[in-house]
């Protein structure tokens, strides 16, 4: 019993020691991998090393076909397909992400490349580089990309022939060659508009279609649809225009499209047109009319030349002749005078002496000569302005077309711009702009606006009553030659506030939409307010307000209906009411009616208004006429009591 005892301790004992010396072990294992590594992480192993002129070319897989950019007099192009636009940029990329690898970790006598996914490499890259002696062969480095180490986001590859030996290299030596063909391909730059503000009409067809028209003479945007012309809302057809500005292409599709039907551009979805103008510089005809018209300058240029010659030439023999006559007598020298005064300079007079008289001669030379010297001056100047307009510019018109395809994705649509085989994808949102619109939402929600320097009259019937505002404009000119206009607002022949007609004017012809019908709409009873808007130049526009429903008033002008919001309306009545000085109500309709006359008597009233008051400042003559005899009669009454005013003031100033 005693020796079994012994023997469990014996056997415990040792257990003990063993378990402590694996535990040894195993730590100074580790502590020896450990050192290793940090080793291994201190020191990099050159891979591969070149100078990138050296580079000839690069052979590496894309989009699963093996693909060779080589360089062509310090160019990159496709070898297979020289038309290929290489983009120069992505290629000296990749060529320099290469021309330097090294890596921090070297994995040797490696048994099993599948681990490392080198038994069927991603990528194959082949580097060309140039010899160094001038008779020497190219020398061809071939790198194997295997699967990313995900941990240190590091690639695994391998060299050459040599499969026992992995390298862990920086993603940015592969990532260069993971692309697609035509990420390797020249984008073209959208077809930019130096000037926005050149456009001049876009038309969109599609499932919406309409046409945005810019008016030649207002600069009016006018959008035309299934329906007529009508004007467009500034603000949205602007923000159309301006976006033009700004439109880029996402990515290339296709360099050379050969089948438009792939992206659907055979029957487009859209088809956006856009005419702008283009400053160029003159052509050639342009610059042989200007030559015509130097050689024309320059022979009148000639031909003023000989003329100031032969001015000067006749002074001068005048000036010998004058001098002659100075030795004759004092009869002799005035009637030289007369003759040479005709001939050369008007300083002469009878009465000049013949010493006087050849003086002025010598001045006429001189005269002569100057006039001589700022005609070739001026022929000097002609010449620095021919020179100057050698380099005009004219603008010409241009046209945009873009064919919008089917959807590349969520976020883009494949389009193909003007006569270009490309086929690029651009922002769907961008498109949307264009494509998703239709005539409705240009329409100007504006209801009644004009401007109040071209208003004549305005007539407004509210609540059945009627009211008639006339406008006239007077212009005075202070001592300093300086005009100031002066507008007259009248009611029903009574003088009107300004500041208080034009709150409600302002109301009137800036109220806004919320919507428009477009259907035929008959409104229900009468137009609580109808205003006819006449211009100065005759044009009129009316305007009438009907109750529609418990959110809205239809305003209708030229059969066109709109939705306006009831409390803008209300204060627009508000404003009027405050213009009348009358709250309407139905018992002041009678007494309101009462204070109107008829659009004759009210015109005459304010044209004898307008000429007493002429007549009084003394600043112009009557210049309006009236109608009827009473209104003339008392015209000359009040011109001739003026007259007698101010005959009795300059008699009081004289005494």
């Amino acid at each position: 019993m005693k020796n079994k005892t012994v023997k469990m301790i014996l056997a415990v004992a040792v257990l003990g020691i063993c378990c402590g010396a694996y535990a040894g072990v195993k730590t100074y294992v580790a502590h020896q991998e450990q050192k290793e590594s940090e080793e291994e992480s201190e020191e990099s192993t050159t891979v591969f090393t070149a100078s990138t002129d050296d580079i000839k070319s690069l052979d590496f897989m894309v989009d699963d076909t093996e693909t060779t950019f080589e360089k062509d007099d310090d160019s990159w192009v496709k070898k297979d397909e020289t038309d290929f636009p290489v983009n120069q940029s992505t290629l000296d990329s990749a060529a320099s992400s290469v021309a330097s690898i090294d890596s921090d970790r070297v994995l040797e006598d490696v048994d099993d490349l599948a681990e490392y996914g080198l038994d069927s490499p991603s990528n194959t890259i082949k580097i060309v580089t140039k010899s160094d002696e001038e008779d020497g062969d190219d020398t061809t480095t071939t790198l194997y990309v295997g699967d990313e180490n995900s941990s240190t986001s590091q690639y695994y590859v391998r060299k050459d022939d040599d499969e026992k030996t992995v390298y862990l290299v920086d993603s940015s030596c592969v990532e260069p060659f993971t692309k697609s063909l035509n990420d390797y391909a020249q984008m073209e730059d959208f077809p930019a508009i130096s000037s926005t503000d050149t456009i001049t009409k876009i038309s969109v067809k599609g499932d919406k279609s309409y046409e945005l028209t810019k008016n030649a003479d207002t600069s009016v945007w006018l959008v035309k649809g299934d329906g007529d012309e009508e004007k467009a809302d500034s603000a949205t057809a602007s923000s159309l225009v301006t976006s033009f500005g700004s439109m880029a292409y996402n990515s290339l599709a296709d360099y050379n499209c050969k089948d438009k039907s792939e992206y659907g551009l055979d029957k487009p979805y859209a088809t956006i047109t856009v005419d702008y103008q283009e400053e160029v510089a003159a052509d050639d005809t342009d610059e042989d009319t200007q030559d015509d018209t130097t050689d024309t300058t320059d022979s009148e240029t000639a031909d003023s030349g000989e003329t100031v010659d032969e001015d000067v030439s006749s002074a001068e023999e005048t000036s010998d002749d004058t001098e002659q006559d100075a030795e004759t007598a004092a009869e002799d020298a005035s009637e030289t005078a007369d003759t040479e005064s005709d001939e050369s300079v008007n300083e002469t007079t009878d009465e000049t002496s013949g010493e006087e008289d050849t003086d002025s001669e010598d001045a006429a030379v001189e005269t002569s000569e100057d006039t001589a010297s700022d005609s070739t001056e001026g022929s000097d100047s002609a010449s620095g302005d021919e020179d100057s307009s050698e380099e005009k510019t004219k603008m010409v018109d241009k046209q945009l077309t873009i064919l919008v395809g089917n959807e590349a994705d969520d976020s883009d649509r494949y389009v193909m711009v003007n006569d270009s085989n490309e086929v690029y994808t651009m922002s769907t949102d961008t498109l949307s702009a264009l494509i998703d619109k239709s005539e409705e939402d240009f329409w100007d929600m504006t209801v009644s606006y004009v401007a109040l320097n071209n208003l004549g009259s305005l007539k407004v019937n509210y609540q059945g009553s009627n009211y008639k505002v006339n406008v006239s404009r007077e212009i005075s000119t202070d001592d300093d030659g300086n005009d100031t206009e002066t507008v007259i607002y009248k009611l029903n022949g009574s003088d009107l506030d300004e500041t208080t007609f034009t709150t409600f004017y302002n109301k009137l012809i800036n109220m806004t939409a919320q919507k428009r019908l477009t259907d035929e709409n008959e409104p229900d009873g009468d137009a609580e307010l109808t205003a006819t808007f006449t211009e100065e130049d005759g044009d009129t526009l009316e305007v009438s307000y009907y109750s529609y429903d418990t959110n809205y008033y239809a305003a209708v002008v030229d059969k066109k209906a709109y939705l306006v919001n009831k409390m803008n309306v209300k204060e627009l009545f508000t404003a009027f009411e405050s213009v009348t000085g009358v709250e309407k109500d139905s018992s002041d309709e009678t007494d309101s009616e009462e204070a109107i006359t008829d659009d004759t008597k009210s015109d005459s009233t304010d044209t004898s208004s307008e000429s007493v008051e002429e007549t009084e400042d003394s600043t112009s003559e009557t210049t309006d006429t009236t109608d009827t005899t009473d209104t003339t009669n008392d015209s000359d009454t009040s011109e001739e009591e003026n007259a007698d005013s101010q005959e009795t003031e300059t008699n009081n100033t004289e005494e």
